[in-house]
């Protein structure tokens, strides 16, 4: 069993569901409720092993059954994510929950920025304390960017080098999943990140700008637009989707729109 109330060095995740102020404002603390725990629930079911059927491809076939990928912590509008252990397969199944969550956030409007880190981390579950310098860092690289998305510090790519390593290779599922871009910051700098490619194996009926606010103010225009900008750069490398049978469960298509339809096609892209 994994002793949880200790340090480690372990990958944390720091999210932040974008615009959260304006719906507590907006909408009655009932009906926001009811709303909210809805999404929560659909997110902690992605959470653990989707499938029971051995035939199927997964990335992690050895994973127990009813044990999460990671451990979660919600507080309002964060959400942050820790590793189980230190290791690159534990780090992994962070990674593509977390961009699997992004998905699901995104497409019922309560949409994400994150940052993922690397590095020293308590954790005690039975008081609820978590502290360390991986939480930290990934706060602050979430807290810089200036668009809806999620970055991934260097230091994850320094611990686990094979999980971002370029294979010249159709069939590597890992490098359009970490799709590199120069992540927008908002004092108008870009640095080059891997990044949770939220667009792979998202088909929208109605089209990706769809999915987006289309009023508000200055800032949320700007980051919209930096938004759509990446979901352009996504689809120029042709690395949109996979609907290979022999693709994991983990990274299928997830299909947004009306079920009768399904499955369909992407509306439009922008």
């Amino acid at each position: 069993m994994v002793n949880y109330q200790s340090i480690s060095k372990r990958t944390v995740a720091f999210f932040d569901i974008l615009g959260f102020k304006a719906l507590v404002k907006k909408y009655p603390i009932d009906e926001l409720a009811k709303k909210y725990k809805m999404l929560i629930d659909q997110t902690e079911g992605l959470n653990r092993p989707l499938i029971k059927d051995e035939n199927i491809p997964s990335l992690f076939p050895n994973h127990p059954k009813n044990r999460p990928w990671c451990i979660k912590y919600i507080f309002s509008d964060a959400i942050i994510l820790i590793s189980e252990n230190s290791d690159g397969v534990s780090c992994l199944k962070l990674l593509v929950y977390g961009w699997r969550l992004s998905q699901l956030c995104i497409v019922h409007k309560m949409p994400l920025r994150g940052g993922i880190s690397y590095g020293d981390i308590y954790i005690d579950p039975h008081r609820n304390i978590v502290l360390g310098r991986a939480l930290i860092d990934a706060y602050e690289l979430e807290k810089k960017q200036n668009w809806i998305g999620i970055a991934i510090d260097k230091n994850v790519e320094k611990a686990f080098p094979n999980l971002f390593k370029i294979i010249k290779d159709p069939s590597n599922v890992f490098n359009p999943l970490f799709l590199k871009y120069d992540v927008p910051f908002k004092d108008c700098s870009t640095k080059k990140l891997h990044t949770l490619n939220w667009r792979l194996n998202l088909v929208v009926e109605k089209g990706t700008r769809s999915l987006f606010a289309k009023k508000g103010d200055s800032s949320i225009s700007e980051k919209v637009l930096n938004t759509l900008n990446y979901a352009k750069a996504v689809v120029a490398s042709r690395q949109i989707y996979d609907d290979s049978k022999d693709l994991p469960v983990e990274l299928r298509t997830f299909f947004r729109g009306s079920k009768k339809n399904m499955p369909f096609k992407h509306g439009d892209d922008l």
